[in-house]
């Protein structure tokens, strides 16, 4: 039988499994640090072995796993340091491309920047504190899947996706009203193709948030 509609492609099992247990770690379900049991995954999952460990190759890539062979899988602890230094990395590549790149933007691109925003504002509205890690993520992803550079999109796109389970608001990192209020100043700069303004706010938001994070996770000093 022919049809001119288009067929959706079946998504693969190990994508799906990638997804709840991300979504699992973003939430703080499976926590920093815990071990991952692949008879337990598999009851939990209802899924083969095969397509799991798949997905933890995938999440290990993405620094979201730590895998050593003959020892353990899990999930990856805190690194105060890496974190930091991603933060940092991350923020750096925000603000280079609202800076460089915003006078680019298609009129699709916006638009589906101030959809995201709306994504954000709904879960902070519904205080669904994985969400709006997940949300903030998915609006800076708008801007650097539009930049020309595959090097600084790929490195972005890895870093948030690390960096996004360290920085919702169940850690007290800022508040969700906070983050909210930055990314509105940000989407009304690139809805005017002010680069500068939105690279100037978005210096100040991850700034204050590497700040915090390091407040938040700094190592009491015994002489204190």
């Amino acid at each position: 039988m022919s049809t001119t509609d288009t067929p959706h492609p079946r998504r693969l099992l190990r994508d799906e499994v990638y997804d709840t247990i991300l979504a699992a770690i973003l939430d703080g379900t499976l926590e920093p640090g815990e071990v991952l049991h692949d008879e337990e995954l598999m009851t939990w999952l209802g899924s083969s072995r095969t397509p799991i460990r798949e997905a933890l190759n995938r999440l290990a890539e993405e620094d979201v796993v730590e895998l050593v062979p003959h020892r353990h899988t899990r999930v990856a602890p805190v690194d105060v340091t890496a974190i930091n230094e991603g933060l940092f990395v991350t923020g750096a590549i925000h603000e280079h491309l609202a800076r460089t790149n915003t006078a680019n933007l298609t009129d699709e691109q916006i638009e589906e920047l101030g959809h995201q925003l709306d994504r954000v504002a709904e879960a902070v509205a519904e205080n669904d504190h994985a969400a709006i890690g997940q949300t903030i993520r998915d609006y800076f992803l708008v801007t650097v899947r539009a930049a020309p550079n595959s090097v600084l999109r790929t490195k972005a796109e890895t870093l948030s996706l690390k960096l996004t389970r360290f920085l919702t608001p169940r850690e007290n990192l800022r508040t969700p009203q906070q983050a909210l209020e930055f990314l509105r100043a940000i989407t009304a700069a690139v809805q005017s193709r002010d680069g500068e303004r939105a690279g100037d706010l978005i210096h100040e938001l991850h700034e204050t948030t590497r700040s915090n994070f390091i407040d938040r996770y700094r190592v009491p000093d015994p002489t204190d």
